[in-house]
């Protein structure tokens, strides 16, 4: 178990460099490290769709960027979520940086991808309450 650890700790630190040679080879290495951090990015990738979606929704019905307070709106009352706006703070600057949603006055609009991403996940959650 202690190994592992140190393992991890090794790769967070070379994953975070971005050293495609070295993490690569750690890969190789520890085969097991795959799917722990396929597992986390999908964790992530999640919580930036349920985020997305929330700014979609609150676009359309403010027809308007939407604020953090707005996005916790939407969160909780649409979706039943629940985050700390420190948390939505960070994953939306994560999701900026792909691309997905740009600052507009004091709040966020959705890029073209971000609307495309928004109405995929709106339309599988609605398709899985529906059943």
């Amino acid at each position: 178990m202690v190994k592992k650890k140190k393992v991890r700790e090794d790769f967070d630190i070379v994953f975070k460099s971005g050293d495609e040679k070295a993490i690569k080879k750690m890969l190789a290495k520890h085969p097991w490290l795959l799917s722990e951090v396929s597992g986390e990015m999908d964790e992530e990738m999640s919580e930036q769709n349920e985020i997305v979606a929330a700014i979609g929704v609150m676009e359309d019905e403010l027809t308007g960027p939407a604020s953090i307070e707005d996005i916790i709106f939407s969160l909780n009352a649409d979706f039943n979520i629940k985050k700390t706006t420190e948390n939505i703070q960070d994953q939306i600057i994560k999701i900026e940086n792909i691309g997905l949603v740009k600052k507009e006055g004091n709040g966020w609009i959705l890029s073209d991808e971000g609307g495309r991403l928004c109405d995929d996940f709106l339309n599988k959650n609605l398709k899985e309450s529906q059943l």
